[in-house]
């Protein structure tokens, strides 16, 4: 994964404003809204959850951002993520690198769901195991030994 913010010189910035990843195909994963304070994105889970939505995962702090998460699925299966409370950094704090593990993205919060990582039995889960197999026979930087560390760090 990549974590991109926007270069605002000394003026400090979210930890990112774009994420990318290497996975098997190309596509939109989700939308993250920032939200005033804990006690708003709590109740704005209590409103989701009224209005048919499923929490995949949350509420928990990130190691990378800090920034306290919620993430929702709404009935069509979209994806959202609501935070608040995230790190802000300027230009002089240089680029680095972090572990990723399944337990990795939060500080603290329930572990992240099978939902949330993709691998829960059902039609998406054998959509994605279609995709990654297509993937692997393309001509791409989707290899298996890519794969396999996938795999390490959702079971990890």
């Amino acid at each position: 994964m990549s974590f991109n913010r926007c270069d605002r010189g000394s003026t400090p910035a979210d930890h990112h404003t774009l994420v990318l990843a290497l996975g098997p195909a190309n596509r939109y994963l989700h939308s993250a809204y920032q939200v005033a304070d804990l006690d708003t994105l709590a109740a704005g889970g209590e409103y989701l959850l009224d209005r048919g939505y499923h929490r995949s995962w949350g509420i928990g702090r990130h190691v990378e951002g800090s920034q306290i998460f919620d993430y929702w699925r709404d009935p069509d299966g979209f994806f959202v993520e609501h935070f608040t409370d995230g790190d802000m950094f300027d230009n002089t704090l240089e680029p680095g690198w972090a572990p990723f593990s399944r337990s990795g993205p939060a500080q603290w919060g329930p572990p992240a769901t099978s939902d949330f990582l993709g691998t829960q039995p059902g039609p998406g889960a054998l959509q994605e195991l279609r995709t990654v197999v297509r993937a692997l026979r393309g001509d791409n930087e989707f290899d298996l030994q890519r794969l396999r560390g996938l795999l390490k760090g959702a079971r990890s």
